[in-house]
């Protein structure tokens, strides 16, 4: 059985239209509890950015009932809270412009900057600008990254 939901973004500079189509015919086989039925998930994008269109499909297995709304919406806050991770620490640490190539650096940077970054958001006190003014008075204040990992 499929469940079809169909979508529409209109942003400045991109026309999306999604359809997704959900069907609870996989099983899948679990060792504890024998076979079981998830559904499969299609969302087929189609998207128009300056005249070029192209056409992308992704595929999804979900523990969620086969409600293809329920399902896209689901999707849809899983994209955006990593979209704005990825904003975040692109403003705050320019991710974009970072060079670090050769080995486990940019692994390796990526852990220290999200370790601060959590730091940061976890700061109970209350103060004026945002995280990209909180890494700088990190940055520059002994007393300040001490209440940060908590000595004081």
């Amino acid at each position: 059985m499929q469940h079809p939901a169909i979508g529409h973004d209109d942003a400045k500079s991109a026309v999306t239209f999604r359809e997704m189509r959900t069907s609870d015919l996989i099983a899948c086989t679990s060792r504890n509890n024998g076979p079981i039925s998830s559904p499969f998930v299609i969302i087929e994008a189609e998207r128009t950015i300056r005249g070029k269109t192209s056409i992308e499909q992704r595929y999804y297995i979900s523990s969620l009932p086969a409600d293809a709304k329920r399902i896209g919406s689901a999707i849809r806050q899983h994209w955006a809270a990593e979209n704005s991770l990825h904003w975040c620490m692109d403003v705050v640490f320019a991710d974009d412009q970072m060079r670090a190539r050769t080995g486990h650096a940019a692994h390796n940077l990526a852990v220290l900057k999200h370790i601060t970054m959590n730091l940061i958001r976890l700061d109970p006190v209350p103060r004026k600008g945002g995280i990209k003014v909180r890494r700088l008075i990190a940055a520059t204040s002994d007393a300040y990254r001490a209440h940060l990992f908590g000595l004081v």
